[in-house]
């Protein structure tokens, strides 16, 4: 019994973190099995059991979208003022319930209720997590137990679409109601053990500011977002350019996606946190985020290679493409966290994380638009699209010079980190 309670204790100090990491591992993978199951169902539940149109749900979804992106901000001064963990608790009791609601929705104006307040605080969430990581552990670990919940939430949708697979097959308004409200009790469990994580260096009120909009003043720290937003176009790549591409232009079975999908999940829940070694200062995250262009120009240079090939040939190219893809997840990963907690000057990470983040959202926008357009032009499409992956990896060590320059000046460009505007 001892050597097990041994062995337990080692493994809980082998986390990065330890107990707290493991905390914030249950939290990340909780919110992504009930997001995954929602995922699953949300769109045949509109369409099916509410019966709107896809131009109605796309209006709705899009309206939640520019709310979220119109919110993200005002909620990071938030959290500059109160913290990041008061904030995460009270966005996750919103979702929660606005799920509650959401089985209930009969017509499109209740639908577009719903969403519209689910998008008040849809771009929030991320922001926070990652700042309240920040609090919660040693500076030294903060970059690795973000790997660790990544890898964690990469299960927990894993588990989530499985479950939300269960309602597909049901098929009914009542099987869909279960998925949405065990959604909502995911955010109900997540805001209870964010209220009960200890905090290890939650900043002083003489560090928060009411009100600043230095961010979108700092254009060196929105270089590195933009940087970094443009390298996350591999989610775009993974669940539109790659599908797309292997249907319109490859001999390739299609049934050849969920594999590929499978190998992007497995290599992304192994290697996340090997990845993220390094990038505990600015010239490891740099050197990461060149890394992740460089996968992820291979990435669309192989996949602009596939048309035309034998179809054994084919599917080499394509997993060798996916392979590229997810080495190019992984470190942009590792690189954007590391770059933007330490570019985030303190006191104020609640609203830098917060438009980091926006990068990221504006790109979910723009990519799938982008996206379906190199697909239709073809292979020199794949081409231009690797210069661009490329020239935005090189760049990140310059810029990152840059940003991490300006940081050490700010405390001399304004002294007093306790002013309000």
């Amino acid at each position: 019994m001892s050597v097990r309670w041994q062995r337990l204790r080692g493994l809980r100090t082998s986390i990065p973190g330890g107990p707290v990491g493991i905390r914030l591992a249950v939290i990340g993978a909780i919110d992504a099995v009930g997001t995954g199951a929602f995922l699953a169902v949300s769109v045949p539940f509109i369409t099916r059991s509410v019966h709107l149109s896809e131009r109605n749900l796309g209006f709705g979804l899009g309206l939640s979208a520019a709310i979220a992106l119109a919110t993200a901000i005002p909620i990071g001064i938030v959290a500059d003022r109160i913290g990041p963990k008061k904030v995460l608790i009270g966005v996750s009791l919103w979702r929660c319930a606005c799920f509650v609601l959401y089985p209930f929705v009969q017509n499109l104006w209740q639908f577009l209720t719903v969403v519209c307040l689910l998008g008040l605080v849809d771009k929030a969430a991320a922001p926070m997590e990652q700042a309240l990581v920040g609090q919660a552990v040693s500076t030294s670990d903060r970059v690795r137990v973000v790997a660790v919940l990544r890898s964690t939430r990469n299960v927990g949708f894993t588990v989530g679409a499985l479950l939300g697979g269960v309602g597909l097959l049901i098929d009914t308004r009542p099987g869909y109601a279960v998925i949405l409200l065990l959604n909502a009790a995911s955010f109900a469990a997540l805001a209870f053990l964010a209220s009960r994580l200890p905090l290890l260096n939650a900043p002083g009120k003489e560090l928060r500011r009411r009100f600043s909009v230095r961010v979108l003043r700092d254009g060196s720290f929105l270089s590195f977002a933009g940087i970094n937003a443009i390298l996350t176009m591999h989610m775009t790549l993974l669940s539109i350019g790659i599908p797309l591409w292997i249907v319109g232009h490859t001999d390739v079975s299609a049934a050849l996606i969920s594999p590929l999908v499978a190998v992007n999940t497995v290599l992304a829940v192994l290697l996340q946190v090997r990845a993220s070694r390094g990038t505990e200062d600015i010239p490891g995250a740099s050197r990461a985020l060149v890394r992740a262009g460089i996968s992820l120009a291979a990435c669309c240079l192989l996949l602009g290679a596939a048309p035309g090939l034998p179809v054994v040939l084919a599917v080499v190219v394509l997993l060798l493409a996916m392979i590229a893809l997810t080495g190019g997840e992984l470190w942009q990963s590792a690189g954007g966290w590391g770059g933007s907690y330490l570019l985030a000057p303190a006191g104020q990470e609640g609203v830098y994380l917060s438009v980091f983040w926006l990068g990221v959202a504006v790109q979910q926008i723009a990519a799938p638009i982008a996206v379906s357009l190199i697909v239709t032009v073809g292979s020199s499409g794949w081409v231009a699209l690797a210069v661009v992956f490329a020239a935005a990896g090189f760049a990140a060590p310059a810029i990152g010079r840059w940003a991490q320059t300006q940081a050490a000046a700010r405390p001399q460009q304004d002294p007093s980190l306790a002013e309000t505007t």
